[in-house]
């Protein structure tokens, strides 16, 4: 079977991880070909795990959202044209011209849905799907069980054909990755010092969706504790971050900021726990791969989709994100308890459960069938 793999954006993380995770693990079953929406990290690796010759990229330099739906599936139909395959598989709600494309050219369509129901209906609001998409589908995928409930406040019902995929990462790459040499992470207080204090880690990029104002509340209300912010925070690459000003003026010595950088894993691996100060993230990818390197989290039941798994295994906070509840929790942090065997000996557990190369058999077959 001849296979494309949509990815609506190339980051390492989130939705197009996984659309390029299971672009690599079927690539060694079927004949598969990547078209990314946009360029950015994911796309080295792409070339490096797929094949240089199977991997395109379409640049709408972020703007996606701008250009009308029209004129998206237009470019959709031709990319397809140029390309065709037996069956289109679309990472997302975002890149749904997709869906549309594929069914006009006869080919099978099926997406995989990540988003929660507010943020399917913001993209009707500014035109990044339709509320048709899901009735063309051949099959749909799911990043988690629940968002059946979201397809079916959105659309109004669920297609016959669903396949509850969950989350996935590849393990053995991960935990290569994290073993690398001890990261640098600056603050105004200087360098910071793995190990002596709690370390208190998140990735992203600052916004108010990933909650950067929760997170620079927590640290200033948490001295004692190192808080970590790996991923862009200044204007240039993270202009919506609602705190930016405020960081510069109060200069807290226990906020780090480590900016991009093409390995996460090597500060996530030496957190002490992982806090989830998102607002929302209907898929946060990292939260799996924060379990599968031994790391609790600490995170809120409306923020994601996931939180199911989470048990024994992290601290789950009932409703919205915020700093409150955060800082009520990280006041109370034992460091010997969080750093025991008991919270952080839950990698094998974990592995079984999210790892690409023991998930992508039930995927295979399940495409197979559409």
């Amino acid at each position: 079977m001849s296979i494309l793999v949509v990815l609506h954006e190339a980051t390492r993380t989130g939705a197009p991880k996984v659309g390029g995770l299971i672009a690599a693990a079927l690539q060694e079953r079927e004949d598969v070909r990547v078209l990314c929406l946009s360029d950015g990290p994911l796309v080295p690796w792409l070339r490096e795990r797929v094949g240089a010759g199977n991997v395109a990229v379409i640049d709408y330099r972020n703007e996606r959202h701008r250009v009308p739906f029209a004129e998206r599936l237009a470019a959709a139909e031709k990319a397809i044209a140029e390309d065709p395959s037996d069956l289109v598989y679309v990472n997302s709600a975002a890149a749904s011209e997709y869906v549309v494309a594929a069914k006009a050219a006869g080919l099978s369509a099926v997406l995989h849905v990540h988003e929660k129901a507010d943020s399917l209906r913001r993209m009707f609001e500014i035109d990044l799907t339709k509320r048709e998409i899901l009735a063309l589908c051949d099959a749909v995928v799911l990043a988690a069980g629940d968002l059946r409930e979201d397809l079916e406040a959105v659309y109004g019902f669920v297609p016959e054909r669903v396949f509850d995929f969950g989350i996935a990462i590849d393990a053995e790459e991960m935990a290569r990755l994290a073993d690398e040499d001890a990261p640098v992470a600056n603050a105004a207080g200087g360098r910071i010092d793995w190990g002596r204090r709690l370390a208190i880690g998140m990735c992203g990029h600052a916004s108010p969706r990933k909650g950067a104002d929760i997170f620079l509340a927590a640290a200033a209300a948490c001295p004692g504790h190192d808080f970590v912010w790996v991923g862009n925070w200044d204007e240039r690459d993270a202009p919506d971050n609602p705190v930016l000003a405020e960081y510069a003026q109060q200069r807290l010595p226990n906020l780090y900021v480590t900016g991009g950088v093409d390995n996460p894993y090597k500060y996530i691996g030496r957190f002490d726990l992982f806090f989830l100060s998102s607002r929302e993230d209907p898929n946060p990818l990292v939260l799996a791969e924060a379990l599968v390197l031994g790391v609790p989290v600490l995170a809120f039941s409306e923020t994601t989709a996931v939180t199911d798994f989470l048990g024994r295994s992290g601290i789950l906070c009932h409703g919205a994100a915020n700093a409150a509840d955060a800082v009520r929790v990280l006041r109370a942090l034992d460091a010997e308890e969080v750093r025991s065997k008991a919270f952080r000996g839950l990698t094998e557990r974990f592995r079984a459960r999210f790892d690409i190369a023991q998930k992508i058999g039930g995927l295979a077959e399940f495409l197979a069938a559409v």
